[in-house]
């Protein structure tokens, strides 16, 4: 065996290996594969609210993990070349991580124009904390967006419904003292504060 050909099989078997241990390390992030709650009896009492639509697969890399790996050492010049070919290619985290790096003015000029540019896609394809981040641009019209709380809600209560945390306790504070342009309806607010204690 030559060593082109065992440097070949080496990069598969480390390639393979870094998705077998960023798959595994995904799901036990989220709870390993089949760890729905309970439903408590506020779920059980809340309103019956429409189904979300089932978001498009989402496109990540492993690769996009070495990003939060550097992003989380203090390393943002190394997150952003990281991320910024995945981003470009649609990875989703990554275009998360671009956002976030921009909105925050880690490694880059803070730029929310650019933070929103990078949000918006990873919002669209259903990643729930973009879409939180995206609600909050049109909620205060930063980044160039302009203000415009019918399409803060409408991102607010898709990140909700996937799961981000503050989107459903801003969506049940909202629902309890009629703000953002929502009724007052105390069985919602109870319905989205149960929800925002769950574990999904």
């Amino acid at each position: 065996m030559n060593f082109a050909t065992h440097d070949t099989m080496m990069n598969i078997k480390q390639t393979a290996m870094a998705v077998v241990l960023w798959a595994v390390s995904s799901m036990v992030l989220a709870g390993g594969v089949a760890s729905t709650p309970p439903a408590t009896s506020a779920q059980a009492s809340a309103p019956t609210l429409a189904p979300a639509p089932a978001p498009a697969p989402a496109s990540v890399s492993p690769n996009s993990e070495a990003g939060w790996a550097a992003y989380d050492a203090g390393d943002y010049d190394k997150a952003r070349r990281i991320w910024q070919p995945l981003a470009e290619k649609g990875d989703v985290r990554a275009q998360r991580g671009m956002g976030k790096l921009y909105e925050k003015g880690r490694g880059v000029e803070k730029d929310y124009a650019a933070a929103v540019k990078w949000y918006r896609p990873a919002a669209e394809k259903g990643d729930a904390e973009s879409q939180y981040r995206l609600s909050v641009a049109y909620g205060w019209g930063l980044g160039g967006v302009e203000k415009d709380e019918t399409k803060a809600i409408e991102w607010l209560r898709k990140a909700a419904e996937n799961g981000q945390k503050r989107a459903q306790r801003s969506l049940a504070k909202g629902y309890e003292d009629g703000l953002k342009g929502l009724p007052k309806d105390p069985e919602k607010a109870k319905y989205w504060y149960a929800r925002s204690k769950t574990r999904e």
